[in-house]
Order: structure tokens, then sequence, then C-alpha cells
């Protein structure tokens, strides 16, 4: 599965914005040509006060607007998620929590990993069966592309995994479960701003998004050769 962005609209398999409690708001997500990691178009998501909000933990309100892939029958198997994405020059740089990608399981309200970015911290977590780990990522250049790639191996015994490139090098190595064995088998794979309430909104930008099968069949450099590693 792979969006360009360059359609004209969203490509088909990414669920609707009101799916289940809602992924986002109909303003939210658009098509523009302010930046693009190769092609002329990019997504470009905006969270503002409100949108889809939802309880969080320890007494806070949550909001959201995101792109869902969709739910996958993938236990015992592996997916290849990679993307593009910019955090413009003007982004709010605050202590607020903030995930930008994260796969989650069905049933599972914790996501399983997750790409957070906090008082200008870039960290991943991962976290499966009461085991959390952190790791600290490579700085993000604002206003510039980053391209990401992620292999997860989902499985709920040790045998389960997770990798992660940036900027094509290798930045995370997890072995371990990545599953809860009581809950549905189903996987899903989200981008776009998830945080903490508060009254300033954010844009994000987002292109060449693909899920499959192998590092090279998504990673974002190779629909953009001439660009190299930006």
């Amino acid at each position: 599965m792979r969006d360009g962005f360059e359609g004209g609209a969203l490509a088909g398999f990414w669920l609707p914005g009101n799916y289940g409690s809602g992924l986002h708001t109909p303003d939210a997500i658009r098509l523009t040509t302010n930046f693009a990691r190769s092609g002329a178009y990019a997504v470009q998501i905006t969270v503002h006060q409100g949108d889809i909000a939802a309880a969080g933990d320890a007494d806070t309100t949550v909001e959201r607007d995101e792109l869902d892939s969709g739910h996958y029958h993938l236990m015992g198997r592996e997916a290849w998620y990679g993307f593009s994405f910019l955090i413009p020059k003007d982004f709010p740089i605050v202590d607020v929590r903030l995930v930008i990608s994260s796969c989650k399981q069905s049933d599972v309200p914790r996501p399983l990993t997750a790409e957070r970015f906090r008082a200008g911290k870039h960290t991943f977590t991962v976290e499966s069966q009461g085991r959390k780990e952190t790791y600290n990522l490579p700085d993000i250049p604002l206003g510039r592309w980053v391209d990401l790639v992620c292999r997860s191996r989902y499985s709920t015994n040790n045998d389960g995994c997770v990798q992660v490139w940036m900027n094509g090098r290798q930045v995370v190595s997890y072995k371990g479960p990545l599953g809860d064995p009581d809950a549905k088998k189903a996987f899903y794979h989200k981008i776009g701003l998830y945080r903490d309430r508060m009254a300033e909104p954010m844009t994000i930008y987002f292109d060449n998004y693909t899920m499959g099968n192998s590092y090279d069949e998504v990673d974002p450099a190779r629909f953009d050769p001439n660009a190299g590693r930006r």
C-alpha cells in the first residue's frame, strides 16, 4: 500500500475520519504544495483544540487528527512501514504529550510503538505485556524532511521485534513480545498528531507513506532518487 498524495485525494486504504470514536475532523487533513518530499504534493495535518477529544491518563484530556492505515491480521508476521515527515520551523515546541506515529493492536489502549516529540526531544517507545523501552532518537531538523522506516514483527513471544531507521541509519533495535495474547490479532498504524489538550494549533506534513514487506519497498528515498537524504 502506498500513498504519495499525488492523486487529488487520499488513497482508498485510509480509514474515514469518522471511523470508530473518530480519527480526524473534516478540515484537519488536506493535500498541499507547501512542501513535498517527492512529486508536487504532500499531506498537511493540523490539529486544533478540541479535535476528536477524549479522556487521557492521569486525568488529562487528549485530542488528535490522525490517518489510520486500517486493521490487518498480522500476529506472527511482520510489517514494514515507511514515510517522510516534516515539522515546520514555526512548530510549537512545548512540554506536552505528542505522538506523531504509532502502531497499535485492536482493543489494546496503549500503543505498542510510538514516535514522540515532546519539548524538542525526539523519542521512540515500545510497550508490550508490561515491558516498556524508550529510545532516544536523533534531533528533528525543523523545516526539513525526515525519512523513517519501521519494521514490526508482531508476536506474543520473545521472537517479536522492532527496528527503526531514520534517514537510512538504524536508531532502534528491540527484541521481545510485541502483542497482547488476550486481544484481537489485528494491528494498525497511524500518522498525524496526538497530543494533550492545548490552545495553540499544530501542523505537520507527511509524504510517501508505504506499508510493505521489506526495507527496499518502503524506504521513502526510493521515490525521489535524485534528492538523496535531506
